[in-house]
């Protein structure tokens, strides 16, 4: 997701920063909002536009 503009450093295997982006990334794109790396934040992540 950095590569793609979010603002994120290591935090850890899966920390509370990670978390808040991948929460923060899910309501931008109108999925659920669970912070998890489903198969739908995974796709978003890579397919749709850059906002």
């Amino acid at each position: 997701m950095r590569a793609r503009g979010w603002t994120i450093s290591v935090d850890g295997l899966y920390g509370p920063q990670t978390d808040g982006v991948a929460r923060s990334f899910q309501r931008e794109k109108g999925l659920k909002v669970d912070g998890k790396i489903g198969a739908a934040t995974w796709r978003a992540a890579w397919e749709s536009p850059v906002t």
